[in-house]
């Protein structure tokens, strides 16, 4: 199953100290094929990403172990989510 997976960050300052590990636990879950695809918002506001788990418990267990929960700084909302068409562009690096 895949989710489409929304952080709102509300409090930026409670955020900051968690950032650097939230950032390594995002990329730890992308390079094991768990979190598809993610980005921040401009501005500091959270970000998005797609996940793929076999179900929404398993996806809850895996978002409860990032470390920017435990700045009690962003809300995460959750909505499965199933791919109709991507765009190749949408795969290209960008700077």
């Amino acid at each position: 199953m895949q989710f489409q997976v929304d952080v709102r960050i509300h409090d930026r300052a409670a955020a900051l100290p968690y950032l650097a590990d939230h950032i390594a636990y995002l990329n730890e879950h992308f390079e094991a094929g768990d979190f598809l695809m993610f980005g921040a918002y401009a501005g500091g506001a959270g970000g998005s990403l797609i996940a793929e788990a076999p179900s929404r418990e398993a996806l809850d267990a895996l978002l409860d172990a990032d470390p920017l929960k435990a700045g009690l700084c962003a809300v995460w909302s959750v909505e499965e989510f199933k791919v109709g068409r991507i765009n190749a562009k949408a795969l290209e690096p960008k700077a």
